[in-house]
């Protein structure tokens, strides 16, 4: 006699960057047990065990290489609320006696906070610049593989879509030339850059916590796909 077969409940959401609505189903026990393996894989292995989860949970219903890094957090955070729990135990420390304390991030409360609109097109020095796009979900745990300071100029090279002259538009150059580029630029223009990076939309949560020893309230934004995994 065959066993019974289970349905999945399926849910929908929103994605922050386009508001498209997409269906998506929970993990299930098989998926979850793939990523309760992860814990000590590299982050090009979770890059793309996430994003074939994701894929799977999504009915392929997405183009994922083309979804920048905070969609892809997002999609994650909410499939996790659905599949194991929407409370995730944290600890934090007291930002007055730096004692540990226990908080919890609640998954219904997370938000994508979109910032403020800052121009891709970024003009640098005499009609010569650049258009950047959003990096992308492996480009981002790439670059925080280690503790390798320096691989930010590798993701913001990555990063760079065009770059434009009074006269020409240059969009076909590898990441090497882009990083080269890069590297010539001055600390005031390289920081027009680094405001653009610094808007990108963020999936977040405010934690608070009253520190026992202390009785201070902490007030923290916990963001990362780190703090909301498994």
């Amino acid at each position: 006699m065959a066993l019974p077969v289970l349905e999945t409940p399926t849910y929908t959401l929103k994605l922050p960057s386009t508001d498209q609505e997409v269906k998506f189903r929970p993990f299930l026990v098989k998926e979850h047990k793939i990523l309760m393996s992860l814990a000590n894989s590299s982050h090009d292995e979770v890059s793309r065990v996430i994003k074939e989860l994701i894929d799977a949970c999504t009915f392929n219903s997405l183009k994922l290489e083309d979804l920048p890094s905070f969609d892809i957090e997002y999609l994650f955070v909410i499939l996790r609320s659905k599949s194991i729990g929407e409370i995730i135990p944290v600890t934090v420390p007291c930002s007055k006696c730096n004692d540990e304390l226990k908080a919890e991030i609640d998954l219904n409360k997370v938000r994508v906070e979109k910032g403020k609109n800052i121009d891709p097109k970024i003009n640098l020095r005499d009609n010569i610049g650049v258009i950047l796009k959003y990096p992308m979900f492996e480009e981002i745990m790439k670059a925080a593989d280690g503790n390798d300071k320096t691989k930010i100029f590798g993701l913001v090279a990555s990063c760079i879509k065009e770059i434009f002259t009074e006269n020409e538009v240059f969009n076909k150059f590898t990441l090497k030339e882009a990083e080269d580029f890069l590297l010539q630029f001055t600390k005031e223009e390289f920081s027009k850059v680094e405001e653009f990076f610094e808007n990108i939309p963020k999936v977040f949560q405010d934690v608070e916590a009253e520190c026992k020893k202390c009785n201070y309230i902490n007030k923290t934004t916990i963001q990362g796909l780190q703090n909301f995994f498994v």
